[in-house]
Order: C-alpha cells, then sequence, then structure tokens
C-alpha cells in the first residue's frame, strides 16, 4: 500500500496542469504566459467565490498575511482591504506583473509580490507572519514539505482551499478513470502531521462556454463530437444563438488550522 506522500504525488502527476508541463517540457511560468484569458474563464466559473468571503472573515483586520500562489491576485486583492499587509508569492512572474496592475488600479499600497514557490518561503523578506493562506496552489508533489513550510511561515493560523469531489463525470468520460488530488490528502497529512483541521465546503454553479471548456480536455482521449454529445445526453449542454453553454458546478473546500503551535510532524 502506498503512503499519503506517494499517492499524491501521483495524483498531482496525472493532473491535465502537470500533464502539460510534464510533456512540454514547460514551466509554470510558461504554462501561464499562454493561458491569457485565465481571468476570463475565473470570472466565467464565479471564483474564488463565497470560499475567499470565508477566508477574509476568518482572518482578523490588521493581520498579516502570506498568500501562497497568489495568481493573479483572487485572494490577495480581497484580503488587501483589511490587512495590515499581504505577501504574495507566486512561480509566475506573468501572473504576478497582472497582480501588480490590479493592485495600483485599486490603489492599494500595503501588497508585496516575490516570484518562488511555497519552499522558497524566507523571512529576510516575509517577515512575521500571521497567517497563510494557499488556494488551489498546492503544486508541489512533497505535499508533507509544502504544510510544513506554510505552517512554519504562519504564527497564526493557515488556510488551504482545494476542490472537494465527487469528480465531474465529463473528467472521467474524457480521460477516463484516474486518481484524481482533492483536499481529503490535505486533511489527512495535517492530521498525520498532529493538526487539527476544520473543513467547510462551498458549491459554484455556472455556465461555461462549451468553446471555453472544450480547452480542458484536449489532451483527453474523446473527440470535440463526442464531448458534445455527452454533454446533451447528460442534459447539460444549454443550446443559445451562436453559443452553447454548459452546466457546471464546483465544490470548494475549506481547510483551516487555527492553531500552527501544535506538534507537527
Amino acid at each position: 500500500m502506498k503512503h499519503l506522500a506517494e499517492e499524491w504525488a501521483d495524483a498531482l502527476g496525472a493532473s491535465t496542469y502537470f500533464s502539460v508541463l510534464k510533456r512540454e517540457g514547460r514551466s509554470h511560468d510558461d504554462f501561464w504566459r499562454d493561458f491569457p484569458d485565465y481571468d476570463d474563464l475565473m470570472t466565467l466559473s464565479g471564483y474564488p467565490g463565497p470560499v475567499a468571503d470565508r477566508v477574509c472573515s476568518l482572518i482578523p483586520a490588521g493581520s498579516v498575511v502570506l498568500d501562497i500562489g497568489a495568481g493573479t491576485g483572487a485572494f490577495t486583492l480581497p484580503l488587501a482591504r483589511t490587512a495590515t499587509r499581504v505577501v504574495a508569492l507566486d512561480p509566475s512572474p506573468y501572473h504576478l506583473s497582472i497582480l501588480e496592475r490590479k493592485a495600483d488600479a485599486a490603489a492599494f499600497e500595503n501588497i508585496e509580490c516575490h516570484t518562488g514557490e511555497c519552499r522558497d518561503i524566507d523571512p529576510g523578506w516575509s517577515g512575521a507572519v500571521d497567517y497563510a493562506v494557499a488556494a488551489y496552489s498546492m503544486i508541489d508533489p512533497d505535499i508533507f514539505g509544502f504544510l510544513r513550510n506554510m505552517l512554519r511561515a504562519a504564527r497564526l493560523g493557515i488556510f488551504l482551499s482545494y476542490g472537494a469531489g465527487p469528480r465531474d463525470p465529463l473528467d472521467e468520460y474524457a480521460f477516463g478513470p484516474r486518481r484524481t488530488a482533492d483536499h481529503s490528502y490535505l486533511v489527512r497529512a495535517l492530521v498525520e502531521m498532529g493538526y487539527t483541521a476544520e473543513v467547510e465546503f462551498f458549491r459554484r454553479d455556472y455556465l461555461m462556454p462549451f468553446e471555453r471548456l472544450k480547452g480542458k480536455y484536449i489532451s483527453g482521449r474523446r473527440t470535440e463530437e463526442e464531448l458534445r454529445r455527452h454533454l446533451i445526453q447528460s442534459g447539460r449542454l444549454v443550446a443559445q444563438p451562436g453559443k452553447d453553454l454548459v452546466r457546471c458546478t464546483a465544490r470548494d473546500a475549506l481547510v483551516s488550522v487555527l492553531d500552527t503551535r501544535a506538534a507537527g510532524g
């Protein structure tokens, strides 16, 4: 039987994102530079939605927050409304440049951007951090190392947002059966490390243009016509003049550790 760390690494490696990076030998920054409509897609999907509101409500005003994998600012920007300081860390300079433009447009002066991954956290530039946040940014096959670095960086608590099951039936139809990473790995890892994790769930229902959605399945085993037929048969395709929309549901889990002083592994 595989250890949890191996299970996570296998599941993460099977994801579309990691498959593309490995197959094409690209960096994180390369990937996102070729995905210029990322923000538009996130808006269409209602991301980050209520999970970001919840995180902001749990972090006291005046806190110093580290946002790991900040991307274009889905969590950084709302956190900056009440935090004294938000440190945005991301491996993509391209995404950070977009975040910086958004911060300037909103007149935020309490956001600092740094290029790197969780393993690169350095108190020399992060300073004293009260809370650390990571939303869909657990891009490290070493999940225990990722969590240890995050827990060491935050004095008071950490918040992790990640997908919760069940898996979208379209994924299985397009790719076949495969292990997928979800929030349960994070909870199990934290418990194994000796921490108490609280879990909450949030749901986003949205309509995504089929022309946008099909890009997610470009490396799958189904043709565009097969995907379309499957969506029609499952009642998920909404035909509109000049545009077909797909009914989608995303389930976000929020995993919180509000006492980072516990004896972890």
